[in-house]
């Protein structure tokens, strides 16, 4: 651990906000605990603060000097924590506000690759779902490296994370678009359908302005969802197999899908590598899990990056905002 690091954080006084009141609040007092030790063992002045309704934070923001955002999905990754935070001159970690409010919405994230022919599958927004007034709106772009919307497809919250409320859809499956829908309406009222790309589930951590190293999924399930990420211990997370120029594209392909929505600090950028080693970027995370089984440290660690290392470079990309 570099002193000089240290040093710009020994005389801040670090919050970790964690919790919340989303789908995802009991992963992040998990994601929120992990950092508070980490902080903690460091020797720096740390607190953890569990959020448990909106208005909490306007009680604590007098006090607040550096915010370690530890908060997963609504609260945490759309923009609203980040705003009054901005508003009161806090510094905290992971993007702004606006680039998160984007970012949690993932019919507007991938209106946003598509303009800048990022390679993203094709897709169906869903808006007004389960109300007369549902509208759909198609989103087919002809490309041949992305996957067309014409056999299997995968129904998700455009708002939510940790795979809650997700579905995949095939023709004779057992599982039918009404019932897909009624699962992601759970979530949200705004849903995407997204052409089902079957392939190498790869994700790639963002560190300052930095790539780290691409990490290859493989579940035992269907696909990554929630069980998957938290509960089973046979999910396998490996080192991405790739040849010096997939490595460069995929790397290029994520600081571009990441950059392009005005995200800084830190995050994560899914992907997945087809039958044709086409790759097509799925989501972007602005607050990732810290957990033990969670992704980025475990890239972070084939870099030679301890998880208390990585911890500290997360606090001083927050130190460094203009």
């Amino acid at each position: 651990m570099s002193s000089n690091n240290l040093d710009a954080l020994k005389d801040r006084e670090i919050t970790v906000l964690m919790g919340g009141w989303s789908a995802e609040r009991e992963i992040s007092l998990n994601t929120g605990r992990a950092v508070t030790d980490s902080i903690k063992s460091l020797g720096l002045k740390v607190r953890g603060v569990d959020l448990t309704f909106p208005e909490e934070i306007e009680k604590i923001i007098s006090s607040l000097d550096l915010v370690f955002i530890a908060l997963h999905g609504r609260g945490g990754e759309d923009g609203y924590i980040q705003k009054i935070l901005e508003e009161n001159k806090i510094h905290f970690t992971g993007s702004n506000s606006g680039a998160c409010e984007v970012a949690m919405n993932k019919a507007e994230t991938k209106k946003i690759w598509r303009d800048l022919s990022i390679p993203t599958p094709d897709f169906v927004e869903i808006r007004n779902a389960g109300t007369p007034n549902l509208e759909t709106i198609p989103f087919l772009s002809g490309e041949n490296d992305v996957s067309p919307l014409d056999a299997s497809f995968v129904v998700k919250p455009a708002r939510e994370g940790s795979s809650f409320g997700i579905s995949i859809v095939h023709p004779e499956g057992e599982i039918s678009l009404e019932d897909a829908m009624k699962e992601a309406i759970k979530y949200d009222d705004i849903l995407i359908a997204e052409a089902f790309v079957e392939g190498e589930e790869i994700t790639v951590p963002i560190l300052g302005e930095e790539t780290l190293t691409p990490i290859t999924i493989k579940p035992k399930n269907l696909f990554y969802d929630f069980e998957a990420k938290y509960l089973r211990k046979d999910t396998e997370y490996l080192k991405s197999d790739l040849n010096s120029e997939e490595l460069t594209t995929v790397k290029e392909f994520s600081l571009n899908a990441f950059s392009c929505l005005g995200c800084e600090g830190w995050g994560r950028v899914d992907l997945i590598k087809d039958g044709n080693n086409n790759f097509q970027i799925i989501e972007v995370n602005t607050v990732p899990g810290l957990t033990e089984t969670s992704l980025v440290p475990k890239s972070a660690s084939f870099e030679g990056i301890n998880f208390d290392s990585l911890i500290t470079k997360i606090l001083i990309t927050s130190c460094t905002k203009q």
